[in-house]
């Protein structure tokens, strides 16, 4: 239920005063702490002093706060009036007037209803006694209740009874005389019928007198609304902005939520109070009426408006059906207004956290009695108010306010120093469910290791900073294998056309600076560009050692990207910089300053000063450079394409086989689509590869425009190769072989597997490859590396043969190909590497 908490606005917090700086060193540290302490002790002390006179003055307190709380529902009326051009008197009267005799009318309608149902109360009684009685009869055994009362009621008489010797005993010496009773008459007074006047009209004597007194605060308070915030605008210092914000956020909230609350209530009791009426249940618009008053109570006033009318459902009906309907229908209702209406009219923002309205409800209550706990939200709500705009009472709305007290990175670093790393996985799961992975390592992850790295440099033991290293890690490491599990999730079936993400190889070696938070943000930044289509490996910082740099593996790499925590990480940089440089000039050089300090300059002018190519201060920078890099620069390795030593006999094979003009056609697809399926592959292609040119006969699962032209370049196939060497080939992943890490046509369709076997003539030339490829990083067995040879050796033998090519050629023949393997189905996206 939500029916407890406030609704809060979502404004945004106002500055507190600025603290003054402290200049002069550690000394002064400790002269500035007394003040502090001091102020701690005065505000203590006056919180006392004030819960104090709650508790001692809430005769007055009480009819003031429950005036204040009707005049916030009565001011709108008010102003209604006003609008209306009727001066503010009459506007007061007739709005407090109409109130209270709705609130009369009220009374008199469930005044009817009481009397009726006490009425019929004998009747009630004897069916529950009934129905108790049967159930204690009914119930296994039943009569173990009875039998165990009777004994108890016998030891009770047993111990009542006077202490005398019993049975054969000595009779008393001497028996004392018994005396006579004295007779006592008791004559009324005159006045008896005076006297019983006074005691039925004391009990209520004070409600009313309380009534009378809320009755006249509510005037008051409606008649000088604006003297009255004037005079608390004085009273809190005279600060005008700050206190007329919290007045103005104060009425606004506890409007809204009184107005919320009503509305929740109304949509609760109406509906309560028809159901009551239709199973028959007396009283039932008594009870909806309480439904909707008693829901103000938080927590405990939906159950006891639930109780009264199942009692009575109990003791009304002989039988158990009216019972069982009204049960189900109290509780239909709560789930509807819990799970439907409170959402969807209180939004998802609340003023109080649940733990707050529970410790209000037990504060004012034992102040104040049961009205205390109805006033409990509307006077807590007011509390937190003023801690967001008294600095002094800040600690109210950290303790009872429902906004986070932690911004999340300092609660991911929380976590990380505490070793709870499922939590820290939860935050981090969440925060890029609401965002993205990129924004989560901009906004939380990163500021996390600087406040790790910060820390540090104060002194932090070496054992923290490897906690926080390690956990850094393993969120890494949990976010990758959760997004791989959603790639292969919401994978696409064989042959879709639909857009595929840009791949641009594994271009990329991230580097961590020093220490163990650097090397922790080097494998983010692998991450991060990995989920961006970049593919990235991780080298410790070793790796660029004086000793080490000579042996350093770079083929295929196009940037290196070297990661730093420390705000002032120039020394280290430029040394690593001119190092790579001379490893290999071409290199691009992007130092990571993730915690570049303020007075360093900008991240151009670092980068100059380091002699980088680029210097970043966040992941998406990051993103932007290398993408720019990669688009503006050829970075391919400088490869020759591979030709088989005998590539004048082969081409000649070719011409003489006649497949060149063989025109591609269903046939050669259908063996390409049958391919694909047995090695649940999204591509398969039957391919010829000419002098200049790769051509494919037979396809399936090209995009639209490949499919159309059915021919690429040669120098952008993997199927030379395969053609050159006269040999199978099996890539596990394109991406991180050298010879196609930056192919261009590889890297614009996401292919990632290749698995090829030559299409050879009689006389043994190779003149083209049967392949299938593959979106995701996979492998192939030998056996079906042997399968596939043997597919294509025999769809050559029938090409060969002049009878069965003339067969193929009118689409008749197919070649016998295995059953669809029992693996899991790969992500289908269009493209071609072949």
């Amino acid at each position: 239920m939500r029916s407890e908490t406030a609704l809060s606005d979502n404004s945004p917090r106002p500055p507190l005063p600025a603290e003054p700086e402290n200049l002069d060193g550690i000394g002064d540290d400790r002269d500035v702490a007394r003040p502090a302490q001091g102020g701690g002790v005065m505000t203590a002390a006056l919180l006392l002093l004030t819960i104090a006179a709650l508790y001692f003055g809430r005769e007055i307190f009480v009819p003031f706060a429950l005036a204040v709380l009707l005049s916030f529902m009565l001011a709108p009326l008010v102003a209604w009036l006003r609008r209306l051009h009727v001066p503010r008197v009459p506007s007061v009267i007739l709005v407090v007037v109409a109130a209270f005799a709705f609130i009369g009318g009220l009374s008199v309608l469930v005044g009817s209803q009481v009397i009726h149902i006490a009425e019929n109360l004998p009747t009630y009684e004897q069916t529950m006694r009934d129905k108790i009685r049967s159930l204690r009869h009914a119930a296994p055994g039943g009569g173990v209740l009875d039998r165990a009362t009777e004994v108890f009621q016998s030891l009770g008489r047993e111990l009542s009874t006077p202490n005398e010797v019993k049975g054969t005993g000595a009779a008393p010496a001497k028996a004392k005389p018994q005396k006579e009773p004295i007779p006592v008459r008791i004559e009324p007074p005159d006045n008896q019928a005076l006297g019983n006047l006074e005691k039925a009209i004391a009990p209520l004597l004070g409600p009313v007198g309380t009534a009378g007194i809320v009755v006249v605060f509510i005037i008051f308070v409606l008649l000088e609304r604006n003297d009255l915030s004037d005079r608390f605008i004085r009273l809190m210092g005279g600060d005008l902005h700050r206190t007329t914000e919290a007045l103005n956020e104060a009425a606004r909230r506890v409007s809204r939520y009184l107005l919320m609350q009503l509305v929740v209530n109304a949509t609760y009791g109406i509906p309560v109070g028809l159901g009551l009426y239709m199973i028959g249940v007396p009283g039932a618009f008594l009870w909806g009426l309480m439904a909707t008053l008693l829901r103000f109570v938080p927590y405990l006033g939906p159950f006891i408006a639930a109780f009264f009318p199942m009692v009575l459902a109990f003791g009304v009906d002989p039988g158990w059906s009216m019972l069982l309907w009204t049960v189900a229908l109290l509780v239909a209702m709560e789930l509807i207004s819990n799970n439907f209406i409170e959402p969807w009219l209180y939004g998802s923002s609340t003023g109080l956290s649940p733990v707050a309205v529970i410790l209000a409800a037990i504060f004012w209550t034992t102040l104040w009695g049961p009205i205390g706990l109805i006033l409990a939200t509307p006077l807590t709500v007011c509390l937190v108010v003023m801690g967001r705009y008294v600095p002094q009472l800040q600690f109210l709305e950290v303790l009872l306010g429902s906004d986070p007290v932690l911004a999340p990175e300092e609660r991911f670093y929380q976590r990380l120093l505490a070793r709870n790393i499922e939590e820290a996985v939860e935050i981090a799961e969440l925060q890029v469910a609401e965002t993205a992975l990129l924004p989560f390592y901009d906004q939380v992850c990163l500021p996390a290791l600087k406040l790790a790295e910060n820390d540090r440099q104060r002194g932090a033991s070496p054992e923290d900073r490897r906690r926080v290293a390690d956990g850094v890690r393993a969120v890494v490491r949990e976010l990758g294998a959760h997004r791989d599990r959603r790639d292969e999730a919401a994978a696409a079936p064989a042959g879709s056309s639909g857009p595929v993400p840009r791949w641009y190889g594994m271009p990329v070696l991230c580097i961590g600076g020093r220490s163990e938070l650097d090397a922790a943000s080097a494998a983010m930044t692998v991450d991060a560009l990995e989920s961006c289509g970049i593919g990235a490996r991780q080298l410790p910082a070793t790796a660029v050692s004086l000793e080490a740099i000579g042996s350093l593996e770079l083929a295929g790499v196009s940037v290196v990207c070297l990661c730093y925590l420390t705000p002032e990480p120039h020394t280290y940089a430029r040394f690593v910089t001119r190092r790579l440089k001379r490893r290999m000039a071409q290199l691009k050089v992007i130092i990571g300053a993730w915690n570049l300090g303020t007075d360093q300059g900008s991240a151009e002018q670092f980068a100059t000063q380091v002699g980088a190519d680029a210097a970043v201060t966040s992941l998406d920078e990051l993103r932007e450079v290398i993408e720019s890099l990669l688009d503006d620069t050829d970075t391919a390795t400088a490869q020759e394409m591979p030709v088989s030593p005998q590539e004048s006999d082969r081409l000649e094979a070719l011409r003489a086989s006649g497949l060149l003009e063989t025109p591609a056609g269903d046939h050669l697809d259908r063996v390409a689509k049958r391919l694909a399926d047995a090695f649940d592959a999204p591509i398969g292609l039957v391919s010829l590869i000419d002098a200049r040119s790769q051509l494919w006969k037979g396809a399936s699962g090209l995009p639209p425009d490949l499919n159309q032209s059915r021919q690429t370049s040669r120098d952008t196939s993997v199927c030379t190769y395969v053609v050159a060497s006269g040999l199978p080939l099996v890539v596990e992943d394109l991406a991180r072989d050298r010879r196609f890490t930056n192919n261009p046509l590889l890297r614009e369709h996401g292919i990632r597997f290749y698995a090829g076997v030559p299409l050879k003539t009689s006389s043994g030339h190779a003149i083209g490859s049967l392949c299938v490829m593959d979106t995701r990083p996979r492998s192939l067995s030998a056996r079906d590396t042997k399968l596939l040879q043997l597919i294509a050796d025999e769809l050559m033998a029938e090409f060969d043969h002049p009878a069965a090519a003339a067969v193929h050629a009118e689409g008749g023949a197919k070649p016998a190909l295995p059953e669809r393997r029992d693996e899991p189905q790969t992500e289908a996206v269009p493209g071609n590497g072949g």
